[in-house]
């Protein structure tokens, strides 16, 4: 059975009509592959396909992924942002093309995603 990732971007809310009004922040749809470490060993199917959405607020220096939110490190001007957290795990964002790869630090293992993001809008 595939476990899928899906992360929901938030902190949207919290603002009102932020994602319109501020124009430091970005939202985007990433799909790309995952893989669960436990105890060293993966214990997922090989290239299994996940999707995750992010909002980046580079204004306010955060990156946005299920709930959480990542610390933007160091320069965010360059065309990779990055973004980590001893709790959290790291992040890096490659703002021209699109790559990402999110290593989440879980009370049960590793969570790596490796992939590709583009613009998103909101649907509703």
């Amino acid at each position: 059975m595939k476990t899928y990732l899906f992360a929901t971007i938030t902190g949207l809310t919290c603002c009102g009509a932020a994602s319109n009004a501020n124009a430091d922040q970005a939202l985007l749809s990433c799909s790309g592959t995952v893989e669960l470490i436990q105890q060293g060993r993966q214990v997922n199917p090989t290239d299994e396909r996940s999707s995750i959405a992010i909002a980046v607020d580079t204004s306010r220096r955060i990156i946005t992924i299920d709930k959480v939110q990542w610390p933007v490190f160091g320069d965010a001007s360059g065309d990779t942002v990055v973004a980590m957290d001893p709790n959290l795990g790291s992040l890096t964002l490659n703002r021209i093309t699109g790559s990402i790869s999110v290593h989440f630090i879980q009370y049960d293992g590793l969570k790596k995603f490796y992939g590709e993001c583009k613009p998103a809008k909101r649907l509703f």
